[in-house]
């Protein structure tokens, strides 16, 4: 039985005819693991399977950006009410307006970008 797949994907395709390999795919060295992540796993240029770092990414970014959505209006908010005088708001007007900055540079641009360990930090 062979198994066959296009590098970079994750689909496989079992061969167990030995029909041979479809066009553009490769043969692989070992079916790809059946687990919790199985969608995880790409096929490699060696026939390997492999979670990227790439495929983690394009998991986290949305989570991140949605995160960083729902920051940036919190930040601008605070600046708004410390400027109106509220005092129960942790940090100040500035320390507010410099998160609100790094939130907008919370984006795939940012090499650090989507590790959620390396998020700007809310004045406190």
């Amino acid at each position: 039985m062979k198994f066959y797949a296009q590098i970079n994907g994750n689909l496989q395709t079992v061969d167990e005819a030995d029909s041979g390999c479809p066009d553009g795919w490769i043969e692989m060295k070992y079916r790809r693991p059946e687990d919790a992540y199985t969608l995880e796993y790409t096929a490699q240029a060696d026939g390997t399977w492999e979670i990227t770092q790439e495929t983690l990414n394009s998991k986290l970014a949305p989570i991140e950006n949605d995160w960083r959505d729902s920051e940036m209006p919190k930040a601008q908010q605070n600046v708004t009410a410390i400027e109106y005088g509220e005092e129960d708001i942790p940090g100040t007007a500035q320390q507010w307006q410099k998160y609100w900055l790094a939130l907008r540079k919370w984006n795939d641009t940012n090499p650090d970008f989507p590790d959620s360990s390396k998020r700007p930090v809310a004045p406190s």
